[in-house]
């Protein structure tokens, strides 16, 4: 190789060297400003929680709808705190019930081509915002008759339309029709209703209406159509605000 050549090729070389030097060298992250290095921002929502609600008296009061009704004369409601926590323990179950779905889906050989699972935060949101009756009731799923459930659904197909919770209710076997499907208002709010008898001999009436992401549903139940008609009376006195 001609000596010209080389040190040319030395000289390159020397001067690659030298302009790696003078670069800086990236930040650490201890470099980083203090914000940068701090924890995660708390994504928790502004505002009340969807179940926020509370019976004062004979007041029902839903801060997350933002509405109110006036419960029959000394009905009690389920406690707030036990609901709550009702709600929550619920959502949880649902949560794990859609991991395991997902799971099996994935560990399915015959579900290979299968639309993805949803995930967990796809799942059903279901919650109840008071449960009432005229001695109380100790749990949500208490059959005491007769009883009120207000309760908030996350829109999720098939049952994203206050019809589809109607039609559900007439599908029941052996469910005897007493009032059709129809459309009322309160309050400015459109609300679809129906009333049944069950094949346990239950009257129920139920009203629903669409509340953003949300269906919210008053659930009668009684022992007679005549104590059903008295307690769906309550419906003239919901309020949005």
């Amino acid at each position: 190789m001609p000596l010209s050549r080389l040190l040319a090729i030395s000289f390159l070389s020397i001067s690659l060297l030298k302009l790696q030097a003078q670069q800086p060298s990236k930040p650490t992250d201890d470099s980083k400003p203090p914000s940068a290095n701090s924890s995660e921002p708390d994504n928790k929502p502004e505002g009340p929680s969807v179940d926020a609600a509370k019976v004062t008296g004979s007041r029902f009061d839903s801060q997350y709808f933002k509405f109110t009704c006036e419960l029959p004369k000394d009905w009690k409601a389920l406690d707030d705190a036990a609901r709550v926590a009702a709600n929550r323990s619920l959502a949880e179950e649902e949560i794990e019930r859609a991991k395991l779905h997902a799971a099996g889906k994935k560990n399915d050989p015959h579900q290979k081509n299968a639309a993805p699972a949803s995930s967990p935060g796809s799942s059903t949101e279901n919650y109840s915002l008071m449960v009432a009756s005229p001695n109380g009731v100790d749990s949500m799923a208490s059959p005491v008759l007769p009883r009120i459930n207000i309760w908030a659904n996350k829109k999720l197909p098939p049952l994203d339309r206050p019809v589809d919770h109607i039609q559900f209710l007439l599908a029941g076997r052996r469910t005897r029709l007493l009032n059709r499907p129809q459309e009322v208002i309160f309050d400015g709010h459109t609300f679809m209703r129906a009333s049944v008898i069950t094949p346990a001999g239950d009257y129920h009436s139920e009203y629903v209406t669409d509340l953003g992401d949300y269906l919210v549903g008053f659930d009668f139940r009684a022992q007679s159509e005549r104590e059903l008609v008295e307690m769906t009376e309550i419906m003239k006195s919901v309020k949005f605000r």
